[in-house]
Order: structure tokens, then C-alpha cells, then sequence
């Protein structure tokens, strides 16, 4: 095995027999390198042409994949400690950030200042609710993003390895890494909006009171007073916020993360950026969103024209072009929305990040501990 190289010219050889602290060394930077590789600059991955890039290390023979690795990775992308993983930052996010998404909530439906003292009245109604939905939309997005990613491999290997890969599979599309990372987040967004939105829907109902009643009565409630109507109101929207907010991340923040060359301890930085970015550009919809989620069961909610069509009209309305500009801000909620979101999203995506690290770690010493359990065994029998 050819000795593991840093990016600062630094050798450690790797191939002495017998020394198993040095075996295990050089697993651990193969380890941390295809970690790295896989959650850190997937947008468009490293190469070995990249040797000079600082904090970067290179681990010789086992710099580029095989095409069975990438399959292998592929399958990962969605296990079961995925959604364990995320559907614990989802408790976390659920757990720190209730009572600012309930007082955001109240602010728009309501028409008032986010600061309001109201808005925080009983900042933890609905929180069973909440952690049902936090857990289970992190849950989704996180690891379905790694797969989506995961599965365009052409789009995210190095350009030799990219021909072999289409050679191997000539019915393969070849995508731009930056356009298969805003579909990745694209389709990823949607499936989430898709299967969390009726969780949603009983959420933003509970939190429309001062008392909460339980999510099962909650749903029952709502089905025995609009049907299935209830449930759906605010899914289009949705499906739309989350289309664009989705790809818009997703792009942004592996970008970012290729642009400069981020280290996985700096990687909160570019998540909270695209974030912040992706939550100006889906903000609208959002606004649609939290107000058909207000409806009463009973009535019917207003389509995404019409309430568009509304926002406007009263934006148009104001006298002068700052207040304008003010009245859009504080319905869209760009400000104290995009600094929720932007935090929101870092914080998960780092919790999300360290679990997965810290299985990985314990999967590798799994392994290590295996092989030498199996090499000893093999030794006793000889």
C-alpha cells in the first residue's frame, strides 16, 4: 500500500507489518477522508489534482473510488441510523426552536409584531406535535438528500471516473454537479413535503390555541368537522416551498463548501448562508402556506393565487416605497423567519453530521476489531 500523504507534504508510511496502532491510524484517515468525501464536497469532489488544497488528505491508492464503492455508499445513503440520526436532530430543533416557530407563526397569521409579547405566551403548546414533526421532516430530508446526492454518481466523480462509470452504464444521464445538487434538494424537498405535510397541518392547528388538546384529538377534530380537507390545506404550497427552498440549499451549501474548500468544522458557515439564502427565495410560499394552515376546518382555504394576489395588493397599498418595502419584509418575515431558518438548519445539519460521524467511527472499529478477531483465528487453526 503506497504511504498516506498530507496536503502539507507531510509522509507516514503505512505499510509496516505487524504494528497494529499504525494499521489502525492509516484506516481511520481513509475513514475520515471518505467521510469527508461523501457529506462535505459532494457538489463536485476533490480529485488528486487537488493535492495543494490545505487540511486535505489523501490516502494514496484509495483516492478515487470503484463504481462497487459508490453503489455501496448509494445504499447507505438511506439506512436505518440515517433516519435515527436525523429524527434526533429533529428532537433537538423541536426541543430548542418551539416556542421562536410558534411566535413566527402567530406574527404572520395574525398580522403583528414577532415581539409581541402574545406570541410567546404558552411558548410550548403544541410541542408534542412539533417534535412529531421536527423528527420526522429531518428525519426525511437529511438522509433522502444524501441519497439523491449519492445516486446522480456520475455528477459528483472525478471526470475520468465519470467516463468509466458511463461506460459501465450507458443509460445514465450526465448532469452538471451544480444542477444535479439543486435537483438532489429538489427532489428531496418535495418527497418531504409530500409525507410530512398532514403532520403539519395538525401541528399549525394546535398552535392556533391557547390550550393544547392533543394530536389525536386535534385529528380527530379537524376529520370530523372538514374531512380529509383539513389535512391537505397548505399542501401545494408546501410542495412549492419546499421544492425551491430544497434545491436552493442543497446547491448553495455544497458549493459553497467546494468554493472554499470547507473542513467539515467549517462547514456550519456555508449550511447557515445557504439557509438563510434559500429562505428569502421560498419565503412567499411560506406565506401562503402558514395561511391556508390558519382556515378554519370548516372552510375552504384560498388557492395560492388568490392569496398572492392579496399580499400584493396590500404591499401596493402602502404610501410610501419604504413602507412598502417594510410591509413586505414583515409578512414574508425575511429578518427574524431567515435567522430561524438559517440557525435551524446549521444546528440540525451539525447534530445530523456528528451522529453520523460518531457511528461511522464505531462502524470502523467494528470492522478493524473484526478482521483482527478473524486473522487470529485463522493463525490458531493454521
Amino acid at each position: 500500500m503506497a504511504p498516506t500523504e498530507k496536503a502539507n507534504g507531510e509522509d507516514e508510511s503505512s505499510s509496516i507489518d505487524g504494528d497494529r496502532n499504525n494499521q489502525q491510524h492509516t484506516r481511520r484517515i481513509t475513514h475520515t477522508f471518505r467521510r469527508r468525501k461523501t457529506t462535505t464536497i459532494r457538489g463536485r469532489r476533490l480529485t488528486e489534482y487537488d493535492d495543494n488544497v490545505k487540511n486535505i488528505t489523501i490516502v494514496g491508492e484509495e483516492w478515487e473510488p470503484t463504481h462497487q464503492e459508490e453503489q455501496q455508499h448509494r445504499r447507505e445513503a438511506v439506512s436505518s441510523m440515517s433516519f435515527f440520526c436525523g429524527i434526533t436532530a429533529g428532537v433537538f430543533q423541536a426541543g430548542i426552536f418551539n416556542p421562536f416557530d410558534r411566535a413566527l407563526y402567530l406574527s404572520i397569521t395574525n398580522e403583528v409584531p414577532f415581539l409581541r409579547h402574545e406570541n410567546f405566551r404558552n411558548p410550548y403548546t403544541g410541542f408534542l406535535q412539533s417534535v412529531g414533526h421536527r423528527a420526522l421532516s429531518s428525519g426525511l430530508y437529511y438522509p433522502l438528500e444524501n441519497f439523491f446526492c449519492s445516486f446522480l454518481v456520475p455528477s459528483h466523480s472525478h471526470p475520468n471516473e465519470c467516463e468509466e462509470i458511463m461506460r459501465q452504464n450507458p443509460g445514465m444521464i450526465h448532469l452538471h454537479p451544480a444542477l444535479a445538487n439543486f435537483l438532489a434538494g429538489t427532489f428531496a424537498g418535495t418527497t418531504n413535503a409530500l409525507m410530512v405535510n398532514p403532520v403539519t397541518a395538525i401541528k399549525y392547528k394546535s398552535w392556533g390555541r391557547d390550550f393544547n388538546r392533543g394530536m389525536v384529538t386535534e385529528a380527530m377534530e379537524m376529520f370530523r368537522k372538514g374531512g380529509l380537507r383539513p389535512f391537505t390545506n397548505g399542501l401545494y404550497p408546501t410542495v412549492l416551498r419546499d421544492l425551491c427552498f430544497g434545491g436552493t440549499y442543497t446547491f448553495l451549501r455544497l458549493e459553497l463548501q467546494y468554493l472554499f474548500q470547507l473542513r467539515p468544522d467549517q462547514q456550519w458557515a456555508a449550511n447557515m448562508t445557504a439557509a438563510a439564502l434559500a429562505t428569502v427565495v421560498s419565503a412567499p410560499f411560506n406565506l401562503v402556506r402558514n395561511v391556508q394552515y390558519a382556515t378554519r376546518s370548516r372552510e375552504k382555504a384560498d388557492t395560492i393565487s388568490v392569496i398572492l394576489h392579496d399580499f400584493m395588493r396590500d404591499a401596493r397599498g402602502q404610501q410610501t416605497t419604504w413602507q412598502r418595502m417594510r410591509y413586505i419584509q414583515n409578512r414574508l418575515r425575511v429578518g427574524w423567519g431567515t435567522v430561524r431558518v438559517a440557525i435551524g438548519m446549521a444546528f440540525g445539519h451539525l447534530v445530523y453530521d456528528s451522529l453520523m460521524g460518531m457511528y461511522e467511527d464505531y462502524d470502523d472499529e467494528r470492522e478493524i476489531k473484526l478482521k483482527q478477531h478473524n486473522q487470529h483465528h485463522q493463525h490458531q487453526h493454521q
